[in-house]
């Protein structure tokens, strides 16, 4: 079963996402002479949640494409907006991302490390009378693979290094269970934690460092055909109590959110 294993799926269906470029893919095996691999996918998600932001509590459409070759990856991936957002935008995309990663060719006591670029532009939203204007996070990834079969403990660090200029890391602990050759299960449970930085940029004002959203997430996977796949999600996000909860009572369309979608990915 082809990319059955994900981690860090917080806000992804996850990938994603996954936001999708929360979504890190794990190679267990090296990908060195393979052919390049191209994968589309969309995803119909009930809410748009990135990192405890609830920015969309209406459904939006998330398609991506992913290009890879030994251990090197390309990722395109858009929300579209079928409800209003937050920003007033409907039908048309408030977002687009690029991510460029790396998995690393090295093997330390069956860990994996991915290191990457995310580039985050945001057409179309204007918030009193100004656009968002993009920008970009440097991340670097480390999984433990030691106990795959059972659960799988993973940490990523994001560090903008353009408008943000803040870090926010996401703690996430996957256990998978393949059911078949062609169904597969897995549940977990991530945390995301911001510095002083980035809390007052998403979060408006003086905030304090500290978890920002923790979230509890289901996915189930299964082949359709040789290529195809087809993936559910079910997710459920807090926000910590205090100041970062109040901030979303104001900014953002829900302090928490039980959300979920269909993803539908083709192998090329």
């Amino acid at each position: 079963m082809k990319k059955m294993m994900t981690v860090s799926m917080v806000a992804l269906m996850a990938a994603g996402i996954v936001s999708a470029q929360e979504m890190v893919i794990v190679n267990q095996g090296s990908s060195q002479g393979a052919d390049v691999e191209v994968t589309a996918e969309a995803a119909l998600v009930s809410s748009y949640v990135w990192r405890g932001q609830v920015l969309n509590n209406d459904a939006v459409l998330q398609p991506q494409l992913t290009v890879e070759k030994n251990g090197v990856s390309f990722n395109i991936w858009g929300n579209y907006d079928l409800g209003e957002n937050g920003a007033g935008i409907s039908s048309d995309y408030s977002e687009i991302d690029m991510t460029l990663a790396y998995t690393l060719p090295i093997d330390v006591n069956d860990m994996a490390f991915d290191v990457g670029i995310i580039r985050y532009d945001f057409p179309n939203v204007v918030v009193g009378g100004e656009e968002i204007p993009a920008t970009t996070e440097l991340f670097v990834s480390a999984t433990i693979l030691s106990f795959s079969d059972y659960f799988i403990p993973s940490a990523t660090l994001f560090g903008d290094i353009d408008e943000v200029n803040g870090t926010y890391v996401l703690f996430d602990v996957v256990a998978p269970l393949e059911i078949s050759d062609v169904f597969a299960v897995e549940a977990g449970v991530s945390a995301g934690y911001g510095n002083t930085s980035y809390n007052d940029y998403y979060f408006a004002g003086d905030k304090e460092s500290g978890f920002n959203d923790y979230n509890l997430y289901v996915n189930a996977s299964y082949e359709v055909a040789e290529n195809i796949s087809v993936s559910l999600n079910m997710t459920y996000t807090i926000l910590d109590g205090g100041e970062i909860e109040d901030a979303a009572d104001v900014l953002y369309e829900d302090k928490e959110k039980f959300w979920g979608g269909v993803n539908v990915a083709y192998d090329f």
